[in-house]
């Protein structure tokens, strides 16, 4: 790829994930406003939980589609993904529904299966340098949502964060209908196929992405679950709406590492590669240098303002936040250039001392020092884990240079 055709695409899907980021703003602060810290608190694990359970389908359905499109194909990536993605999805709901929370599992389920089946279509839209087509999906799901949810609440108000849930379901149906007409038109139609080779492979592959993602996903909602246990729902609520804000930051590097990683897969491990990996990570880090200070000169009025009375303290969330957020603009891009050379055992390695880094540190400093606590553990965690990262990607550009040489 030119760097003139990397440069529009990253350009373009900035664009997108701008768009993504300012509807994703209108929902957290229509929660926040209607139902306030506690309301907010409960989706905020709901969408973690989501996440977790995404995970696990995305054995199936993430990077290994895009891996090992040219090789296997779309139709037999498709029927193991979405039959995967339906087992892991029911699994998760009967888990749930054991917990006495019958209401919220149905919903799970159904959000996790959807939410599964569309993330096979993203990554056959990146396997297939489709990057326009994954951009128009990434935007169309966020205002969708927005508008079943503003929908749904003002129709059936007693419903209350149920509207999210509901609205959650309709518009990620609404989304899979689209993404499924985008594939006809760069496939052609899917046949159902199950192969043992593209299964073993695909899991092989997959695993290996995926437990560096679960181990990444405690270190981000480790902070969340133990928030909820030690101190209640309405802290999570508070602490979401900073993590939310901070991780919007993310977008930026991870429009950029999105792209990158489409591009090394069609390149290979090269100099090139590298040379364009170092170069988007400065963009990456410079921009988000940009958008902290921004954010920084904000009063902390205005946050109580924009999310109610009991969101104050956002600002200095962000505040404690900040060093950890500045490093994974970073690390997220030489982290997706690792994942698309195939190395992922060094993710593992990285998320795994992360991890271990978030655990020590929230059962010391969460009970005690509560949303405080909580921050500090997250930014801590992301420092450690990204400079593991660093290292390693140096330290493998060096000897390769030296190699040349």
């Amino acid at each position: 790829m030119s760097t003139i055709n990397l440069k529009n695409n990253i350009l373009a899907t900035i664009g997108s994930k701008g768009l993504i980021l300012l509807l994703n703003f209108g929902v957290v602060i229509f929660t926040a406003q209607l139902w306030g810290a506690e309301g907010r608190g409960i989706i905020a694990l709901f969408i973690a939980d989501l996440s977790l359970i995404s995970i696990f389908t995305n054995i199936f359905t993430g990077s290994s589609v895009s891996f090992y499109l040219s090789k296997f194909g779309a139709s037999k990536l498709a029927t193991q993904g979405y039959l995967w993605t339906f087992i892991v999805s029911a699994v998760a709901g009967v888990i749930v529904l054991l917990t006495g929370n019958s209401q919220i599992a149905l919903y799970l389920f159904i959000g996790a299966a959807l939410s599964g089946f569309i993330a096979f279509h993203n990554s056959l839209f990146l396997g297939g340098q489709k990057i326009s087509y994954y951009n128009i999906i990434t935007v169309i799901q966020p205002a969708l949502l927005l508008g079943f949810m503003v929908g749904v609440h003002f129709i059936f108000p007693s419903l209350k964060q149920n509207a999210y849930f509901l609205a959650v379901i309709l518009s990620y149906s609404v989304v899979l209908i689209v993404c499924r007409m985008m594939t006809g038109k760069t496939t052609g139609k899917l046949t159902p196929s199950l192969d043992k080779e593209t299964i073993k492979k695909s899991f092989a592959f997959g695993w290996q992405t995926e437990l560096s993602n679960l181990l990444q996903f405690f270190n981000y909602r480790l902070s969340y679950y133990l928030l909820n246990l030690f101190i209640g729902t309405t802290s999570v609520g508070i602490f979401s709406i900073g993590v939310t804000i901070s991780e919007a930051i993310w977008i930026i590097s991870k429009s950029i590492s999105l792209v990158q990683y489409s591009n090394v897969i069609k390149q290979g491990d090269t100099t090139d590669s590298r040379k364009e990996t170092i170069t988007v990570s400065k963009y990456s880090f410079y921009i988000t240098i940009l958008c902290l200070l921004i954010l920084f000169c904000l009063p902390k009025e205005l946050f109580g303002f924009i999310f109610g009375a009991e969101f104050t303290d956002v600002k200095k969330i962000l505040i404690l936040l900040a060093p950890g957020i500045l490093t994974i603009s970073v690390s997220n891009v030489i982290g997706n250039y690792f994942s698309a050379i195939g190395k992922l055992k060094i993710l593992i390695i990285k998320s795994g001392i992360g991890l271990l880094a978030t655990i020590v540190l929230s059962f010391l400093l969460i009970p005690r020092l509560e949303i405080t606590g909580a921050c500090i553990v997250n930014s801590s965690a992301y420092i450690i884990s990204s400079c593991v990262l660093f290292i390693w990607f140096y330290r493998k550009a060096a000897s390769c240079n030296k190699a040349i040489n």
